[in-house]
């Protein structure tokens, strides 16, 4: 049970806040008595320096304080319990955390570091951490948050501990044990918002756009000045600065369906989907190596129920994923596994290259040779998370293969992995995106206008982008087995001189200025009347241009 608490609510309002939440609290700790016991043992054990055990018997009303009936309860006041230093240990870290303290002087955080009050952590981006409380509650903070120990102390030997802590931005994960006793206190303040909790699994976040609370077990009563709701299992609340009106209960979203989410990943950059959540306007992605998610590995927002998780080593994770409603309350946590195995190891992708182009709708690709593979597998898919590849093998020998039926332009992505002799496939490599455009092909190869002219015969196409050149061919074989003419020139024509008569074959292809060069059309055929053997045979010849 939890109880959520407003910086400046009015008493009456809190107090039936509180009673809604948590019994009344007591001024009171109350201690059982156990055989043997006395005043004088227990004052010495509980009591702080300067109150005696004697104002411990007037206040029980106790006539013998040597003998105390066992069971029976022995009151003592708050004001009057011991009190200790308490620490906060981190119990878990991944990235860069600073710890600042009291006094002002920082240090990188390092896991097994205790901190006492005054201290202040500061995650940054991709960090997370873990603190464990004297009590035994956990806290996670998140990435690019800012958390201030304001008060940790410790109620002697009752096992009461007080803990108050500030979150000025960012992100927290609480498990909160229950927490007994009336000077058992877990606070957390915000700039607009203020929780004291006595028991449960709860997240709080806090920035520019506010306060919001998200309860998963447990009930919370949050306030935000005069305003307030009592929050059960399942539903969260946004508490936003300046805002008068009503603070209302809204039901967290349902967790999303991990189901189809494969144990086994086939590529160190998983590619993760999932049903889409009615409602959601987006989703949070956790990923850890801890099965509480107790440090991060990955902290990951997306739009759309998919994702594409960053290069992750080999070995065993841990998925979070939460729907994420339109006023950014976290919905209702699923959770499943997933392993990556680290060999064979892939190889390293050449070409097509990351962000490249290819002229060619039948791209060739190349990689490198991986020290454990006897064969390769690949894959190539209009999409990232490779539903539905357009191309596959897994028999590839060598570094390359030649993707087997055309490709219409557009865009695409291509990944490779290793399988070693005993046949065991391990994951991909990285996903290249690549974009196919293919140079227009060049079909209309004319005679020019003036015909044969003294210094030859000239052919003329249309140009291309500028800064193309062109490879032109002519072949008595429509196979182009033997080449008359194989030329690249500058401009999109060519003058051919002493050109026997007879039945010719052309075609021509663009080189582009990166050296690409497209593919051939269909080559055209052309047949030359005898009198143009000659150079110069005059304007009014018969030529005949056919197409394949």
């Amino acid at each position: 049970m939890t109880f959520v608490r407003g910086v400046g609510i009015r008493a009456g309002l809190l107090l039936a806040l509180a009673s809604a939440c948590v019994p009344a609290f007591a001024e009171d700790w109350v201690y059982r008595v156990r055989p043997g016991d006395t005043l004088w043992d227990l004052g010495g054990a509980y009591l702080k320096p300067g109150v005696d055990w004697h104002r411990l018997q007037q206040h029980n009303r106790i006539t013998d304080p040597y003998r105390l009936a066992p069971g029976s309860r022995l009151r003592i006041p708050l004001t009057w319990l011991r009190q200790q230093p308490a620490q906060a240990r981190v119990i878990a870290l991944v990235g860069k955390a600073t710890a600042v303290t009291s006094s002002g002087a920082e240090r990188p955080v390092n896991e097994g570091m205790e901190l006492g009050s005054g201290s202040r952590l500061l995650t940054a981006l991709g960090a997370s951490l873990s603190l464990q409380f004297a009590d035994g509650s956990r806290l996670r903070l998140r990435e690019g948050s800012e958390l201030v120990l304001d008060r940790l102390t410790r109620y002697g030997r009752t096992g009461m501990v007080d803990t108050h802590l500030r979150l000025q931005r960012g992100r927290i994960n609480n498990e909160v044990r229950h927490l007994r006793g009336p000077g058992a206190q877990f606070i957390v303040d915000t700039p607009t918002a203020s929780s004291a909790v006595r028991g449960t699994r709860f997240r709080i976040s806090t920035g520019e756009q506010g306060t919001r609370a998200e309860v998963l077990d447990g009930r919370v009563a949050v306030s935000a000045g005069v305003r307030a709701a009592l929050l059960k299992p399942g539903f969260g609340a946004h508490a936003q600065a300046g805002d008068a009106g009503p603070l209302r209960p809204v039901v967290l979203l349902p967790a999303p369906d991990l189901a189809s989410i494969a144990a086994e990943q086939d590529s160190v950059r998983p590619q993760f989907a999932w049903p889409a959540v009615a409602g959601a306007s987006g989703y949070r992605v956790l990923i850890s190596r801890h099965a509480d998610f107790a440090a991060l590995t990955a902290d990951l927002a997306t739009n759309d129920p998919r994702l594409a998780a960053p290069a992750l080593e080999p070995g065993q994770y841990h998925l979070r994923v939460t729907a994420v409603d339109a006023q950014g309350l976290e919905g209702r946590e699923a959770e499943t596994a997933f392993r990556i195995e680290g060999h064979p190891v892939p190889p390293y992708a050449v070409a097509p290259a990351a962000g490249g182009q290819v002229r060619q709708n039948r791209p060739a690709l190349r990689w490198t040779q991986a020290p454990e593979a006897h064969r390769y597998r690949y894959e190539v898919a209009d999409n990232p998370e490779f539903r539905a590849p357009i191309a596959q093998g897994d028999d590839v020998r060598g570094e390359a293969i030649t993707v087997p039926e055309p490709l219409a332009p557009g865009a695409y992505y291509w990944r490779v992995g290793s399988i070693d002799a005993q046949g065991k496939k391990g994951p991909f490599g990285d996903a290249i995106e690549f974009t196919v455009r293919p140079l227009d092909p060049i079909d209309d190869i004319d005679l020019d206008k003036d015909g044969a002219r003294a210094d030859g015969i000239t052919f003329h196409w249309r140009a291309g982008q500028p800064g193309q050149r062109y490879r032109f061919q002519m072949s008595r074989s429509p196979s182009f087995e033997r080449l008359r003419v194989d030329e690249v020139v500058e401009r999109p024509e060519i003058t051919l001189p002493k050109i026997a008569g007879g039945t010719w074959y052309l075609r021509a292809q663009a080189i582009d200025t990166d050296g690409e060069v497209g593919e051939f059309a269909p080559a055209q055929k052309i047949k030359l009347p005898c009198r143009l053997c000659r150079v110069g045979a005059g304007a009014g010849a018969l030529l005949i241009l056919l197409s394949l």
